[in-house]
């Protein structure tokens, strides 16, 4: 009777051209198109921003001449001549008035600092209420090339070479030594970020069904048929249950194929060969364990959705309910990604999170199995136990008349 009732919600689903947009159309073919097309336009602004020709200007020009020199050689900037009529301006009419991108105001003592070996303060004045500006960067590396010249110049004038007047600016370098092996850094990166991908996507494909299924029948009247037909309640919940976990791993399944396909498509064979080092250092066995930790938290959200869409008395009043959950979801996930927080008994108790803290230590392979064992238990005792509050609220007259 089980098999009866999924297959009857699962065949009215897919009928539902809405289902299929949120199980297929939505991950396989919008949401990477959206994303892709941001990504490629956000690309060519800050290419295009990179190698726009700027126009300055350089107050006390004559106090670094040598720069000057330096900056009229780079094809990237334009010297900026003011008329007379501009020449009554400020520098910030100047830059609001987009005449040029930015000024440099030289030190007007800075021949005499120079010649002293005491630092000189310039200033660079521009308009960066656009994100996308790129005047200091361009700029600063510009100013840091003439740094590097003028200390190569004084530390010559000593009769120091190269690598001793390197080792008068930095006597100690500090090298980096990593204890931590390949598949352990590469779990810690990916562990949290894999929880993060997948539950609120699987949440996602749950929410739709679980309205259709809960609310969405009331309001069209077939949920009191179902009732009175000789199926048990049981049967019935366990029926649309079935069908809401269905959805929710197809809509994540989907999406993370779509996300495999476009990498593809867009990087060929590097996106492949990326994908191939990760399985080969993290492991299949470790890989499919972790996503085996997910399947509890995929069955609570399951059961979640459809109490609340039973308990709903309208489709919109459904909606709005399930509205919070993707924050309440989110919450513990971006938790589980901060610096410092490892999975220990104390975390093993906080739901979500300890599933999340459970899969970046299973990918590190590194794990505790009685900890893990125990995260994986509570989430699956948690799911049961809101699958048997749904079950006994379903059974109640409520459902139909609250």
């Amino acid at each position: 009777m089980i098999k009866t009732i999924f297959l009857k919600e699962l065949l009215e689903l897919l009928r539902d051209k809405k289902t299929l947009v949120f199980m297929v159309v939505l991950p396989l073919l919008i949401f990477p198109a959206l994303f892709g097309t941001v990504a490629v336009l956000a690309g060519k602004q800050v290419q295009q921003e990179q190698t726009r020709v700027l126009n300055y200007y350089i107050a006390n020009e004559e106090q670094a001449a040598d720069f000057a020199k330096l900056m009229k050689a780079d094809d990237s900037f334009s010297l900026f001549e003011p008329s007379a009529q501009e020449q009554n301006a400020t520098w910030e009419q100047w830059l609001r008035a987009g005449k040029v991108d930015f000024v440099l105001a030289v030190s007007d003592t800075h021949q005499s600092e120079l010649e002293q070996h005491t630092q000189s303060h310039w200033q660079l004045h521009f308009n960066n209420a656009e994100l996308t500006s790129s005047v200091w960067s361009r700029v600063y590396r510009l100013v840091e090339k003439f740094n590097q010249q003028i200390t190569s110049d004084k530390f010559n004038a000593l009769g120091l070479n190269e690598s001793q007047y390197q080792g008068v600016i930095q006597p100690i370098v500090l090298e980096k030594k990593d204890i931590a092996k390949k598949k352990e850094s590469l779990g810690t990166q990916l562990g949290g970020i894999i929880a993060y991908i997948i539950l609120p996507l699987c949440l996602m494909g749950a929410i739709y069904p679980a309205i259709d299924l809960g609310a969405g029948e009331k309001e069209h009247g077939t949920l009191e048929s179902l009732i009175i037909t000789p199926t048990h309640s049981v049967a019935i919940v366990l029926g649309k249950f079935l069908t809401i976990v269905t959805t929710s791993f197809t809509c994540a399944f989907m999406t993370v194929l779509s996300l495999l396909l476009w990498g593809f498509i867009f990087a060929q064979a590097l996106a492949v060969e990326a994908v191939v080092e990760i399985v080969k250092t993290l492991g299949v066995i470790d890989m499919m364990l972790a996503l085996v930790m997910l399947i509890p938290v995929v069955l609570f959200f399951s059961a979640l959705v459809l109490a609340i869409s039973i308990y709903a008395r309208s489709f919109k009043e459904a909606q709005n309910y399930m509205g919070p959950l993707t924050i309440l979801v989110i919450a513990p996930l971006v938790i589980a990604m901060l610096p410092g927080i490892n999975l220990d008994w104390q975390w093993a108790w906080v739901p979500i999170t300890n599933v999340a803290l459970s899969v970046k230590e299973i990918l590190k392979g590194q794990f505790d199995l009685v900890l893990v064992g125990f995260v994986w238990l509570s989430q699956v005792a948690m799911a049961m136990l809101m699958l048997a509050f749904t079950m006994f609220w379903f059974k109640r007259e409520a459902v139909l008349f609250r």
